[in-house]
């Protein structure tokens, strides 16, 4: 499995194209709503200038020690392995990047088996996961003419941490994407930048945390949880400027 810290690059034509934030599919869950993550995707590859960029949690992966109810899983986690490659092999070259998220962590925790890892060498693209976290740098070439555009992928922890942590933790990226609250939302960050041309100016940085894809109920019911908006995620747009574009003008559609 390669380093967290060796950033993942592509380089693809000079146009515009979209980035679906995709998390918390939570394949194995009775609450999972399979059908519209497959219709979603067979949109995606209907599409030629989307792409999906895959932030954990795609299996819900119920151990033994797990908070959820492993008797309640629709299959068993072998199964889970199998029906997500099934799933996302139509789609595998439009895969950017992925990272794992707390529930796949569990195998890794129980067994050593990282579970989305398995899933990305079944689909024959290893070397696009990351364990923990992913730099991202896309390149939208056309010639000698590119627009480039750095994002920082991770699945997250609470609503709180990961509003800090876009805020103060990482420079040099466009955007933040992350996943694991199941909200489903946008924010907008700026700071000053004084670069070593002695030139000042304001970058922006967008963060997106993805929505899941988890009806309403179960676990989430139980403890009280507030229902969110699932099934509909947001697509970061990459804008083509044919400029060299050394700060990439992303708008967020949802």
């Amino acid at each position: 499995m390669i380093d967290d810290f060796q950033p993942i690059i592509h380089k693809l034509r000079g146009r515009p194209i979209k980035l679906w934030a995709v998390g918390d599919v939570h394949i194995g869950a009775k609450e999972a709503d399979i059908s519209g993550f497959e219709a979603f995707l067979k949109r995606v590859q209907a599409d030629e200038d989307s792409y999906l960029i895959v932030v954990g949690d795609v299996l819900n992966f119920g151990v033994r020690d797990s908070v959820s109810d492993v008797y309640a899983e629709t299959m068993p986690p072998s199964a889970q392995i199998e029906y997500a490659t099934e799933l996302l092999y139509p789609t595998k070259d439009r895969i950017l990047a992925c990272v794992g998220g707390n529930h796949e962590h569990r195998g890794v925790k129980s067994v050593d088996l990282d579970p989305l890892y398995q899933v990305m060498v079944m689909l024959r693209i290893p070397e696009l996961y990351r364990q923990n976290f992913a730099f991202l740098r896309v390149i939208l070439l056309n010639g000698n003419i590119c627009d480039r555009y750095a994002l920082y992928l991770t699945h997250g922890k609470s609503a709180a941490k990961q509003k800090k942590f876009s805020e103060s933790a990482i420079e040099g990226v466009d955007a933040i994407v992350c996943g694991h609250t199941h909200t489903g939302s946008l924010t907008k960050n700026a700071r000053l930048v004084f670069n070593e041309s002695n030139r000042i100016f304001v970058k922006s940085q967008v963060s997106v945390t993805a929505c899941s894809w988890l009806k309403y109920g179960g676990y989430a019911s139980r403890s009280q949880c507030l229902p969110t908006v699932t099934s509909n995620p947001q697509a970061l747009l990459l804008d083509y400027t044919g400029s060299n574009a050394s700060k990439g003008k992303i708008q967020v559609i949802w």
